[in-house]
């Protein structure tokens, strides 16, 4: 018997258009500006400058180009780790949509920043608030699991167009539990909500992210929204709508 819905965002209760061509652009405008008044925890800038040398050792071109010709080392295409670089080097990662998660973090307090003053509203599907509330009133909880920080997370269903949505989620995790396509990830949130994971619906548009959950024992729905990225021949459950 299903006790917990795990959902995850983009692409299954928001569409991916609208984190990939509203929330993202935003970050990206804001980010140099927001870092100047920003301090990274010891921890988290040794976490950027590792992430940043492990880039800068394969000297991918399109990471190259983020810096100029005074900050490249010409003869061996190879940078320096400078704090000053992380604006540059985070708008990088917001082009590469990488998971990582000192972005994420940032992305989540400039994303706080404009819905706060009104300049975003998120998107989510019609569908999301009855499917929540109708879960709800059959004693079933719903969490969400999301690469984006728990604070973004909560950002989006906080300002959306369909009004607060917090009302009708119990739990919130991000990466911190682990990688999404990790087997390990769905048995450490299994723990944390103290059900077994056959006693977990997991709603997802990613089949190797499917296939992790299921490798535990939860039950797997995959989301065929709209704009959402064609899967690999599988043989989960799909919805088009909830």
């Amino acid at each position: 018997m299903v006790k917990h819905n795990l959902l995850d965002i983009e692409g299954t209760t928001a569409p991916i258009a609208f984190v990939h061509q509203v929330l993202f652009p935003y970050a990206k405008k804001r980010m140099e500006e927001f870092l100047k008044g920003y301090q990274f925890s010891e921890v988290k800038l040794k976490e950027v400058q590792i992430e940043f040398e492990k880039d800068c050792s394969i000297r991918e071109e399109g990471f190259l180009s983020r810096f100029t010709k005074a900050e490249l080392k010409t003869k061996t295409k190879v940078l320096d780790f400078d704090s000053n670089l992380i604006p540059s080097y985070f708008e990088y990662l917001i082009e590469k949509d990488r998971k990582f998660g000192p972005l994420k973090e940032v992305q989540g307090k400039i994303w706080k920043e404009g819905y706060e003053s009104g300049e975003i509203k998120s998107t989510v599907y019609s569908d999301v608030p009855g499917f929540l509330k109708n879960a709800q009133d059959l004693g079933i909880q719903n969490h969400v699991y999301s690469s984006g920080s728990v604070e973004a997370q909560i950002l989006i269903y906080q300002y959306s167009e369909l009004g607060d949505l917090r009302e009708y989620f119990t739990s919130y995790f991000d990466t911190a539990v682990g990688g999404k396509r990790e087997k390990e990830s769905y048995e450490k949130i299994a723990n944390q909500l103290g059900s077994a994971p056959n006693e977990i619906r997991f709603f997802t548009d990613i089949v190797e992210e499917a296939e992790a959950a299921s490798s535990v024992g939860m039950e797997v729905v995959i989301l065929n929204r709209p704009g959402n990225i064609p899967q690999k021949p599988h043989s989960f459950l799909i919805w088009d709508h909830f």
